[in-house]
């Protein structure tokens, strides 16, 4: 006898918001991972969109709606955005709630890490807000409010929904979590990891990344010499330069100096948001042969870790269903993973929908290289047919529900 278990893709743009449904015995458990929208998506729907209706599918047939287990994986906005309408979701009844460990206000490293992420990307805006408009003051903008504290949606995730559900706060454990909220479920915890190495370790090395460095910097700047006093010229000579003209506020030099400057708070405010991903849950869910990975937006300090370790590494090898990290950008999906790991035939979802600021995602060399691993990709902002596929079932513009089989018990 085979039991179907359902993962419905909620269409919320940029964004991640996933529905498990797992039967199991005579009652039938239900899993949400994340429910967000990115503030650039350019999809027609987002994650305040997709609130209402999942719990409005979750009240279908039932006086009350219902969910075993809350994940967020990372506070970005684009993970955590719908949790916002906390009148909404103080009518749900939720049995868990399940957090990273750097989210645990009773502890001293966390909160120190949280303080320090949150007092960047403050300070960050406003050193933006100072300066003046250009397209990389744009981008540090989109990227600097997706990190900034999300406050209201992280008050319900910690203190709201119906039923006093507990709070867990998670760290990569070399034993599965089992509990009594999902029955003929383990779930391994692959991250994020409390060695601060791993977290620091976010940027894939050259020989793990989809990107190539075009041409390298020079090395050093040896035998270079102070100007000697044949090129020294007096205050006021320089003053009647057209160089020095070029150092007043309109001035060339000025510009130069201003686009350094909004490129210095782009690279920051990039590494923030590689920060906070490096902070990210990485679950995956054994129910029967399944075995469901959903990464979150983890980056290359907690794949190494994973892909290092040798008793993780051949629960991968078993991979049935893969949610693409990070809407498919290049440096959430290690190539090593995809090349040496996933086994071929893999089931793939992509949340995602255009942002016109990162043309580059989703990266056409990591979908290339899940086709050539035959894995089956379907896009929320291309759903198949509703005829394409019998084990896929299209709701319009609202979700993409996936129906995998097992036949095994824990």
């Amino acid at each position: 006898m085979t039991t179907p278990v359902m993962v419905r893709m909620y269409n919320v743009g940029f964004g991640d918001c996933f529905l498990l449904t797992v039967p199991s015995g005579a009652r039938t458990v239900r899993i949400l991972i994340d429910c967000g929208t990115h503030a650039s998506s350019t999809g027609s729907r987002n994650a305040r969109d997709a609130a209402p209706q999942i719990v409005k599918d979750l009240t279908e047939g039932r006086r009350q709606a219902r969910i075993d287990i809350v994940v967020a994986t990372h506070r970005h906005k684009d993970h955590v955005s719908g949790f916002e309408l906390r009148d909404l979701w103080d009518k749900v009844d939720v049995g868990e709630v399940w957090l990273p460990w750097t989210e645990n206000p009773r502890d001293a490293a966390a909160t120190r890490l949280r303080e320090r992420m949150s007092r960047s990307a403050i300070a960050l805006d406003e050193a933006r807000q100072l300066m003046p408009a250009s397209d990389s003051l744009t981008l540090a903008a989109a990227i600097i409010e997706n990190s900034l504290t999300n406050e209201n949606a992280m008050a319900t995730l910690h203190e709201g929904f119906l039923g006093s559900p507990q709070r867990r706060f998670l760290s990569s454990d070399p034993q599965p979590l089992e509990v009594d909220a999902l029955p003929n479920v383990k779930v391994h915890v692959l991250g994020p990891s409390r060695d601060p190495k791993v977290i620091r370790d976010l940027e894939p090395p050259s020989a793990e990344s989809w990107m190539r460095i075009a041409e390298a910097a020079p090395d050093s700047d040896e035998g270079r010499r102070p100007f000697d006093s044949d090129w020294a010229i007096s205050w006021d000579e320089f003053q009647a330069t057209e160089e020095f003209k070029d150092l007043r506020p309109g001035g060339q030099i000025v510009g130069a100096i201003r686009r350094a400057a909004a490129d210095e708070v782009l690279l920051a405010a990039a590494s923030l948001e590689k920060s906070v991903n490096g902070t990210s849950l990485m679950l995956l869910f054994e129910i029967g042969e399944l075995l469901l990975l959903f990464a979150g937006d983890a980056q290359w300090g907690t794949w190494n870790a994973v892909l290092d370790d040798e008793e993780r590494r051949r629960l991968l090898q078993r991979t049935t269903f893969y949610k693409i990290g990070h809407h498919g950008s290049h440096n959430a999906t290690p190539k090593q993973f995809v090349d040496d790991v996933l086994p071929p035939g893999t089931l793939a979802l992509l949340p995602f929908a255009p942002v016109k600021i990162w043309p580059s995602i989703p990266h056409e060399p990591l979908l290339a290289a899940l086709k050539a691993k035959r894995t089956r990709v379907l896009r929320s902002d291309a759903p198949p047919s509703a005829t394409a596929q019998a084990d896929v079932t299209v709701r319009g513009d609202v979700s993409i529900d996936v129906t995998l089989e097992t036949t095994n018990g824990r």
